[in-house]
This record gives structure tokens, C-alpha cells and sequence, in this order.
């Protein structure tokens, strides 16, 4: 899969906060198999960026996530001017695997990736 940006991690800090907003924000938990699961997937967006630079993405978006006092419209909204039309269903299918990542998907899983596939019809 092609890097977001190859000359900067912002953009792929911003999509691993909206794989954590369904990951973790929905439900306040975030499984080890989610975690795997989003760096497993962050990981193919920029398949050259070192193992702990990726971790480093993901904690950060996690403490960030954490303390999100937003909604995920906007964190969606921020995105979709990045992304081409492919790339957003991709990670919306992302999101249904992150979300399934533990074995269920939870309403408030269901409904956050319904409200980020609502703000980016919109």
C-alpha cells in the first residue's frame, strides 16, 4: 500500500487516531488483538517506517485518544481532504477489522464507524 505522505508521519498520527477512535474511544477498551491489528494495518500505509517509530504512532495516538475531548466527525473531516475517494472505503473496511479484531464488534464500534463513513458522505 502507498504511504499516505512519504516525507511525514502527521498524516498516518491522524489515521491511527481514527483507527484508536474505534479501537479504543468506542469502547474505552483496546484488546490486544486491536492493537495488533492497528499496527498491522498503520504498517501498510508506510511499509518502510521502522517497528519502533510505528509503536511510537500508535502510543502517542492512544494517550492522545485518551484525552480526545472531540468528536470523530472532525477527526474524519481532517482526513478526507488526504484521502482519495479508494483510499477512505480502505480504511473504512479498516475499521470494520479493527473493530472485529477481539472476536465482536460492539454497538458503540458500530456506530463510530458509521458516523465516520456519515462525515466523509457528507
Amino acid at each position: 500500500m502507498t504511504p499516505l505522505d512519504p516525507h511525514r508521519s502527521e498524516p498516518l498520527s491522524r489515521l491511527v487516531l481514527l483507527y484508536l477512535a474505534v479501537a479504543y474511544g468506542a469502547d474505552h477498551d483496546f484488546a490486544e488483538a486491536e492493537r495488533r491489528t492497528v499496527v498491522h494495518l498503520a504498517r501498510r500505509w508506510d511499509p518502510d517506517l521502522d517497528g519502533e517509530a510505528l509503536q511510537a504512532i500508535v502510543d502517542t495516538a492512544l494517550v492522545a485518544m485518551r484525552q480526545f475531548d472531540g468528536d470523530v466527525e472532525t477527526l474524519a473531516h481532517d482526513l478526507h481532504a488526504r484521502l482519495t475517494p479508494e483510499t477512505r472505503r480502505t480504511v473504512l473496511a479498516d475499521l470494520g477489522r479493527i473493530a472485529t479484531a477481539d472476536g465482536y464488534i460492539s454497538v458503540e464500534e458500530a456506530d463510530v464507524i458509521a458516523r465516520i463513513r456519515s462525515a466523509w458522505a457528507s
